[in-house]
């Protein structure tokens, strides 16, 4: 008898449904990454797309579909109109991300019949530390009705099982990756320009980089601040880059604190990982954090950081090896740790020289895209037939 060789590869169609679109270029890396000889890959948002990402997937040529949802009180409405798109299509793995995209996503694919729906968990504890009943009963809904979810880190995977009752075999830990080719400086002399204009004599710069919200913790390092302003030996700027419903509160939160002329709000910037570069110190005082993505890129670009020991960030950010961990809300120990690595340039480029090759070596944006495939694979029926493209 003769060799029998191995069946030809099926070409699966997936779908990525998303909110609208995002900052961080994950789902635009998502579309460049996946092996299209295997999958068909589409795009669909909850909310009208991004302008940045429609374009994007025009140039790519990647097909996509919006349900131009306004509000919470269109998705009733907009549920049949997406059962009717993954039927058309002939979707055989839903990847449903976030909360409102996940809730209407997995129940649109559990009418359509879509053999595999998967969910990621980009959050992890956030609705049941904020006591949010109905949110949390959601959560454990989206699990049920999914095949399988991803969870963006071990912390969240634990927690789901804990506290929400979710099946083990269900969950699976993948941790969130970096497209290293992405998270580079503009040119080789951004970073000094960066910092002749934001401490042009001397200041020690510190730079938060995240959304305006109140679980990144942005209070504890205005109040951190202060503290430091009354014993540095030189001046503190804090940057403060990011966007968000909160910014008023905490500029007048700032002016409270006598911290105003210490303080830059830089709203959204696409140079971070210039800005990175430029600071001494990248902080991240989250009171919630599920993986903690702008640690890993501030690590891999050689910065050194102060981060709270909360959620996932102590995966990411190793006590004394590769960076420093306080107790989160806990104003007295941020200001410490900052004023002692401020003064210590020596072991702040210790620890941020041993901080790439973790990140190298474990949050490869690669590496998570074929993990997502390995799963698709192992859930995904072998009969599943090539479709037409349907644009939009």
């Amino acid at each position: 008898m003769g060799s029998v060789g191995a069946p030809p590869a099926v070409r699966r169609t997936l779908v990525h449904f998303i909110e609208d679109g995002d900052t961080s270029g994950y789902f635009p890396q998502l579309a460049r990454h996946h092996d299209r000889e295997r999958y068909r890959v589409l795009f669909a948002t909850l909310k009208p797309i991004e302008a940045r990402l429609r374009s994007f997937m025009d140039e790519e040529r990647i097909p996509w579909f919006s349900l131009d949802c306004r509000s919470r009180l269109s998705y009733a409405a907009a549920l049949p109109k997406l059962v009717r798109f993954l039927r058309r299509e002939g979707v055989d793995i839903l990847h449903t991300h976030l909360f409102d995209p996940s809730v209407v996503g997995l129940c649109a694919g559990a009418l359509a019949g879509t053999p595999v729906r998967i969910m990621t968990r980009h959050y992890s504890d956030y609705h049941t530390r904020i006591r949010k009943a109905w949110h949390v009963r959601l959560d454990q809904l989206c699990t049920r009705l999914s095949t399988a979810v991803i969870a963006v880190s071990e912390h969240t995977a634990e927690h789901m099982v804990r506290a929400e009752g979710a099946p083990p075999s269900k969950i699976n830990a993948i941790p969130n990756g970096i497209d290293f080719a992405r998270v580079r400086t503009s040119s080789d002399e951004a970073p000094a320009r960066l910092r002749r204009e934001y401490a042009p004599n001397g200041e020690a710069l510190l730079l938060v980089p995240a959304r305006l919200h109140p679980e990144k913790g942005h209070e504890y390092v205005f109040a951190a601040l202060a503290r430091l302003r009354a014993r540095a030996d030189r001046a503190v700027v804090l940057l403060v880059a990011g966007v968000g419903p909160f910014e008023d509160t905490y500029r007048r939160r700032v002016r409270e604190l006598g911290c105003e002329a210490d303080v830059r709000f830089l709203g959204f910037r696409k140079d971070l990982p210039d800005l990175m570069r430029a600071v001494d110190l990248v902080v991240v005082a989250s009171v919630a954090e599920a993986f903690g993505l702008v640690l890993a890129e501030a690590l891999y670009l050689g910065a050194c950081v102060v981060a709270s020991r909360v959620g996932g960030i102590p995966e990411i950010v190793e006590d004394g090896v590769n960076g420093c961990l306080v107790p989160p809300a806990d104003v007295g120990a941020l200001a410490l740790a900052i004023d002692e690595l401020l003064n210590d340039r020596g072991r702040r480029e210790r620890l941020a020289r041993s901080g790439r090759d973790k990140v190298v070596a474990r949050f490869r944006f690669e590496d998570m895209v074929r993990s997502y495939e390995a799963l698709y694979d192992r859930l995904a029926p072998t009969s599943c037939a090539p479709v037409a493209v349907h644009q939009r």
